[in-house]
């Protein structure tokens, strides 16, 4: 982890405290896939999200963002992030969230980005248990 890292990691936490507060804005990683640039150039702003705790051998913390309305990957949460929504959540979670804004992308950018809204609600998919079919990597 780089010194930056470490600096941006103290103060989130210094003015977040260790309680979130929802709605939570930030920003996909992971995004230049060019699966995943295809789901953002066909998504919108208020398209609906489940961000889904997948844990993986070497990301333990892995949280990924599933379009709803594509049944795609779109990205994944940063560290920091994805370690206090387990800490607020428990393991395996899935929550609520929003597409904010896409942004970038061509002509002037050569990707695209996601801003989202994370909500601390579990609505959008109620009743569904079953995430097999979701479409992944």
């Amino acid at each position: 982890m780089s010194i930056w890292s470490s600096i941006k990691k103290f103060f989130r936490r210094l003015f977040r405290g260790k309680k979130l507060q929802f709605p939570v804005y930030c920003k996909l990683h992971g995004v230049k896939k060019p699966v995943r640039q295809g789901a953002l150039a066909q998504s919108k702003a208020e398209d609906g999200l489940q961000l889904v705790h997948v844990p993986l051998k070497d990301f333990p913390h892995n949280v990924y963002a599933y379009s709803i309305p594509l049944n795609r990957i779109l990205g994944y949460l940063e560290e920091t992030l994805a370690k206090d929504l387990i800490a607020e959540f428990g393991e395996e979670f899935c929550i609520d969230g929003r597409i904010r804004a896409i942004l970038g992308g061509p002509p002037k950018y050569k990707y695209y980005g996601c801003a989202l809204r994370i909500y601390n609600t579990k609505n959008l998919m109620a009743g569904v248990e079953d995430f097999s079919s979701l479409h992944g990597e």
